[in-house]
Parts: C-alpha cells; structure tokens; sequence
C-alpha cells in the first residue's frame, strides 16, 4: 500500500497515515522529568592536521584534556523523550608532525552538543552530534634544534579563532544522583590552522585539525 502511495506522488496521504498510526504511541509515552547535570570530563586524545597538500604529517597524542560540562536533558516538543543539550569549557590540545618538527597547540574550546539518549535499567546509550568554538591560545615546537620545545611567536599568518563540528557516542552508569559516562568523540575543524600561503605565495597549504577523543565523566544531578 505505502509503494503505492509514494509511486502515485501521494505524500500528504502518507505523512497523515504516518501520523494516524504514530499518534496513539505517542499519546501513550510517558515522558520523563526534566533532568540538569553539571559534571567533568578528561581523556586521551589523538590529535592531528589534514594538510592538502600532504606534508606527510602523523598525528600526535595528547592526555591534556579536561572538562567542566552541563548537561540538560528535556523532551523535545513534547514527544520526543530522548533529548538533551550539552554545554561547558574544555581545555585541551591540537597538534601534528612531521619530519621536520612536531607542533602542540594550547586550545580553549566550548562545546554546543545534542546529547540524544536512550535510557534502560540502570545505564543510558549515548549519541552526540554539535558543534564547537575554540581559541588556539599558544604554540610550542619540538624539533631536532629545539629538543626542549620552542615557543611559537603568533602573528597574522597564524589562525587564533577556531570552529568546527563534531559527532560521537558514549555509555553512561547512572546510580542516582551519580553518573559515569565513557564516551568516543571526533571533532573537526572548519578553519584552517595557519595562513594557507605561510610556506609559498604559489603554492597554497590548507591545513585542517581533527581530535578522536576517548573520555571518562563524572556528573552529578542537580
């Protein structure tokens, strides 16, 4: 019946049978009270750069991450008792090498997260999708000259403000008003990280950070 429907171009029909059939669940649904949680964060994280072109970069690995997060679950638009937003401060690192040196940012990053939720006994699955700011505070190079690291001095041709998306999925333990969460996140950037034309006038380097990023939560209810 429904290829039918969708064969005949009879949309408006399908929505309403979709609807008719979908309502008396929904109408059924107990939704759940709303819930805040304040909470923090910390992991492991693999960190690197998408030059194009390749500078036959590597990624490089960062236990500098930590969180301070909230967390507000609330159905939305009254039927839908999965969702949740996800706010905070998040201190952690962007980097890559490659043959010459390794570079290792000091990021400032506030996350704006769709925390999706599915709850069962005593624990919660856990789905992200958002985005995020940041603010690229400082640089150091290691390098063959400079074992011991050597500040990098910013200017026009490095990027400060940086932005981008960011998806991943998690578990949580609840045992109220306590929660343990183990989450997988990656993050990408929609701003480069340096002037495209800081190594030739020709030939442009565009350059992009990305962050797969295991953690470990701690939040409590308010």
């Amino acid at each position: 019946m429904l290829h039918l429907l969708y064969r005949r171009g009879n949309a408006k029909t399908l929505i309403l049978l979709i609807m008719l059939l979908s309502g008396p669940v929904l109408a059924g649904q107990t939704l759940p009270e709303k819930q805040h949680m304040i909470g923090i964060r910390g992991g492991y994280a693999i960190n690197g750069v998408h030059f194009n072109p390749n500078r036959k970069q590597s990624s490089v690995p960062s236990f500098m991450n930590a969180s301070l997060l909230y967390t507000y679950y609330h159905d939305l638009w009254g039927t839908m008792p999965y969702f949740g937003l996800q706010t905070g401060l998040t201190y952690t690192q962007q980097g890559y090498e490659t043959p010459d040196l390794k570079r290792v940012y000091e990021v400032i990053r506030i996350p704006l997260t769709s925390q999706f939720h599915i709850d069962f006994w005593k624990m919660r699955i856990l789905i992200n999708l958002g985005c995020f700011g940041s603010y690229r505070m400082s640089a150091v190079d290691v390098s063959p000259e400079y074992p011991g690291g050597q500040e990098v001095v910013f200017d026009c041709n490095h990027i400060y403000i940086d932005y981008g998306i960011q998806a991943g999925a998690g578990l949580a333990l609840v045992f109220h008003p306590v929660e343990f969460h183990i989450e997988a996140n990656y993050l990408y950037s929609l701003s480069m990280i340096e002037n495209p034309a800081l190594y030739s006038n020709e030939y442009y380097t565009y350059g992009y950070p990305n962050q797969l990023l295991f953690t470990l939560g701690v939040f409590i209810h308010l």
